[in-house]
């Protein structure tokens, strides 16, 4: 990692952890560059403004996005392989910048730049894996009596959805089911095992 695209980092890093402690508002440019360790004019040089920032934090979710990541799934794995592999991701990347998540959406009711944010990333997120979903249904890999959007829906609810829900709740302690590759597979297949052919007894 270079010089520039370390500094980067490191703001966008300062931001995200001062908006979900602050919220959006609250937080200045300055505590920002001042929590990054540099000066406000790089900051500005590199986003221009905190909208600038804000964006270039929800571009860094949308790259940890299952809707996204499916459009570059290789041929070789199966329809499981890439689904329990996005499961993984939506799951990590929910453990890791969940909080923050949570506190845009409730600054969003306010905030208009939030709100457009959260607005354009998670209904994309959404398509993108109804996308898939329905061309798996299409080559017979999927239940196709489901709503393509439906079977999307389910997946998050029991990944990103699922950790924000414990987040919210307040449980202590990382529980099992997500803090470990095998538990993971077992809520994975909660989802498969009513989303794969076979899976109604069909």
């Amino acid at each position: 990692m270079g010089a520039g695209q370390g500094t980067t980092e490191r703001i966008l890093d300062a931001a995200s952890e001062l908006f979900a402690q602050r919220g959006y508002a609250a937080t200045t440019t300055r505590a920002i560059a001042e929590s990054a360790g540099v000066n406000e004019v790089t900051l500005f040089r590199r986003f221009e403004n905190k909208r600038g920032v804000l964006a270039a934090l929800g571009e860094r979710f949308s790259a940890q996005m299952a809707g996204r990541a499916v459009a570059a799934a290789p041929d070789s794995e199966t329809v499981r392989e890439t689904l329990l592999r996005l499961a993984r991701m939506e799951i990590a990347g929910t453990l890791q910048n969940g909080g923050l998540a949570i506190r845009l959406a409730f600054d969003a009711k306010s905030v208009p730049e939030v709100a457009a944010l959260l607005g354009e990333g998670i209904p994309s997120n959404l398509e993108g894996l109804a996308d898939y979903m329905a061309e798996q249904q299409g080559r017979g890999e999927l239940r196709s009596d489901i709503d393509p959007r439906v079977l999307a829906e389910a997946f998050f609810g029991l990944t990103s959805s699922y950790v924000m829900y414990r987040m919210v709740m307040g449980i202590g302690d990382l529980p099992e089911d997500v803090a470990t590759d095998e538990g993971i597979e077992q809520l994975f297949d909660v989802f498969w095992s009513g989303a794969a052919l076979g899976g109604d007894g069909r």
